[in-house]
């Protein structure tokens, strides 16, 4: 596998997070970290009021991810690599303080991806469109706040962005009704606020894991209530038994005592705890 080129500050923070220590939310708005919170190897660790800090799940799962997905042995040794041949890295790059991120703003674009299967009359500040991008492509919805779809299009909020590229695999779980399957960066506000304003039916489709759970409770539920739910497909038991005992131990120590507002949650967390293991969408699709 062709290595990334990371930057300086990423290969710090990667450090950092390999020596147990925590990273703030604002230095985990890229492509690579937002990733590593999908396949769970990055964790929220503390949350003091909005400032959220996140820590590897184990170094184990760490060392797994940067070696078949970076193909980084040995990450130290790769950083003082990295640091010799500095000559030749931009000086941009090179000059990235680890602390600069803690005061930048966010490093994406407010707003969610959107796609659909179907024409789908939207608006956006009463101007008409229609959604209905060719399958690998979507629409970026920015000025989400004076966006809507009709009332009887079910939302579909899908966690995963390798699931919300192949979403096509997955339609025949969902109702035979239209649909508009919605993607939002990790950890970030814009979809639980356009949802207030709204009033149609959501889905969360998600792994099923303590991650998932957590982010629907608390970034989905919390807004809008049973108007959400958590998707809980029929054979969720045969799936979770084929699952990731290793993903579920990672998981399992951070989010024990999590509290469950969503009473509807309680079966599936009751076959995770037995099983002893999560299922993650990417299985079905590979």
């Amino acid at each position: 596998m062709k290595r990334q080129k990371l930057t300086m500050g990423a290969l710090k923070r990667l450090l950092v997070l390999y020596n147990g220590e925590e990273v703030t939310q604002s230095e985990t708005q890229t492509r690579l970290f937002d990733r590593m919170k999908q396949e769970g190897v990055l964790l929220p660790a503390t949350q003091h009021g909005t400032r959220i800090t996140f820590k590897a799940a184990s170094k184990e799962l760490l060392e797994e991810f940067l070696s078949d997905k970076l193909n980084i042995q040995d990450l130290q040794n790769y950083l003082n690599f990295r640091l010799a041949e500095a000559g030749d890295v931009p000086q941009k790059e090179v000059a990235e303080p680890l602390t600069d991120s803690r005061n930048a703003k966010q490093g994406y674009m407010e707003g969610f991806y959107v796609t659909s299967m179907e024409p789908i009359e939207a608006q956006v500040g009463g101007s008409n469109f229609v959604i209905n991008p060719p399958r690998g492509t979507y629409v970026y919805i920015y000025e989400y706040k004076i966006f809507s779809v009709p009332r009887d299009v079910l939302i579909v909020g899908v966690e995963e962005m390798l699931a919300f590229h192949y979403i096509h695999v997955f339609r025949k779980l969902f109702p035979k009704k239209k649909i508009l399957f919605v993607h939002r960066h990790p950890h970030s506000s814009e979809l639980g606020h356009w949802l207030k304003l709204v009033s149609n039916r959501y889905i969360h489709f998600a792994d099923l894991d303590f991650v998932s759970i957590y982010n629907f409770q608390n970034e989905i539920f919390s807004c809008v209530g049973e108007r959400a739910s958590f998707f809980i497909p029929p054979n969720a038991k045969e799936m979770i038994e084929r699952g990731s005992r290793k993903r579920y131990e990672a998981q399992v120590s951070f989010y024990r005592n999590m509290p469950v507002v969503d009473m509807r949650l309680n079966s599936l967390l009751e076959l995770i705890n037995t099983r002893h293991q999560c299922y993650f969408l990417s299985e079905d699709i590979y």
